[in-house]
């Protein structure tokens, strides 16, 4: 299994601000989004490699323990790792086997990195203290990381997570007979097992927000279960960025028609929009649409702010140029006028 450099893929140093490797991801995504390469099975793959990066760089623990094992990761994998971001139950935001929502989830070389939980204690030791104890040891901790659109919308969403059951072979007490270590748990009283599980994501769902799915969590004492508690992390978007309740983003647009007024469309999570205009407009100048930004689940939307930003022409045919060269003739106004010393 080979080394992944995190950095290379994003193309940023290795001491490179959070602002800058956010920056360059959102470049990235853009640029080799499935929306804008349909049927490109390299650019596919090549956008879960920015996304894996992303998480990993994005995440200030998962970031110091890859800069601080670097090389000598593979020592690392011989040993039961800690995780990175540690819930209950001893079990880790990547007990995802695959992303929910469709990317396929992360390579072999992440889930050896960052993968596995730490050894856990016997919650089936009979001498434990309370089932409240109980409940909260059954309890999993997950981070589970969505797509803005995906998060504004919410939907059905269907994955795979490792749980911990009652070792069958001993009925959870790790020992067999006169104190013969189990071993088909190890001596722990645990197993470990994929399960498949469908959460149902409200729509607006806010970054760092929380999903309780009782029942969905180890199982303890009893034939109980602990509950789930999904960790809701959205992503960066190619195109938006959240504020809030707001959303921004930014549209190219040509001199003519700041110049001489245009109707252009803007796309939306739900359909397009149209916005006008004015002739005169200057660069730079925003356009605020209300409650077409992101919705509350308390029922009030923020609004969607729209930048104009002049792409200017990187090429121009003879005509062009001699139109420009007739237009410069003709303009009085000094736009610098005002500002010299």
């Amino acid at each position: 299994m080979d080394y992944k450099d995190y950095y290379k893929i994003l193309g940023v140093d290795k001491n490179a601000e959070e602002k800058v490797i956010k920056d360059s991801y959102r470049k990235l995504a853009k640029k080799y989004h499935p929306d804008y390469n349909q049927g490109d099975r390299k650019s596919e793959e090549k956008f879960k490699e920015i996304n894996e990066a992303y998480e990993v760089l994005s995440d200030k623990s998962k970031r110091e323990k890859y800069d601080t094992l670097g090389s000598n990761w593979q020592q690392y994998s011989e040993q039961p790792p800690g995780g990175a971001y540690q819930g209950r139950g001893g079990f880790t935001s990547d007990n995802f086997e695959e992303s929910p929502f469709g990317e396929g989830g992360f390579s072999e070389f992440f889930s050896t990195f960052f993968g596995g939980g730490e050894r856990k204690k016997n919650i089936f030791d009979p001498y434990r203290n309370s089932e409240a104890e109980d409940m909260r040891q059954g309890d999993i901790d997950a981070k589970i990381e969505l797509e803005l659109k995906d998060a504004y919308l919410g939907g059905e969403r269907t994955f795979k997570l490792s749980v911990q059951e009652e070792c069958l072979n001993c009925g959870g007490r790790g020992v067999l007979g006169r104190n013969q270590p189990c071993s088909a748990c190890s001596g722990n009283g645990i197993n470990v097992k994929m399960k498949k599980l469908t959460v149902n994501i409200p729509s607006c769902i806010k970054d760092g927000s929380k999903i309780r799915i009782a029942g969905q969590g180890n199982k303890i004492r009893n034939g109980k279960h602990g509950d789930l508690y999904l960790l809701v992390k959205i992503k960066p978007h190619h195109f938006f960025e959240l504020d809030g309740n707001n959303l921004s983003c930014e549209v190219p647009v040509k001199i003519s028609e700041l110049v001489l007024g245009a109707v252009i469309e803007i796309p939306t999570f739900k359909n397009k929009v149209t916005i006008r205009i004015p002739s005169g407009t200057q660069n730079g100048s925003v356009f605020r649409l209300k409650g077409m930004g992101f919705c509350s689940q308390k029922g009030s939307a923020g609004d969607l702010m729209v930048r104009v930003k002049v792409q200017l022409p990187k090429e121009l045919s003879e005509k062009q140029k001699a139109l420009y060269e007739e237009l410069k003739k003709t303009e009085k106004e000094d736009p610098r006028k005002g500002i010299y010393l």
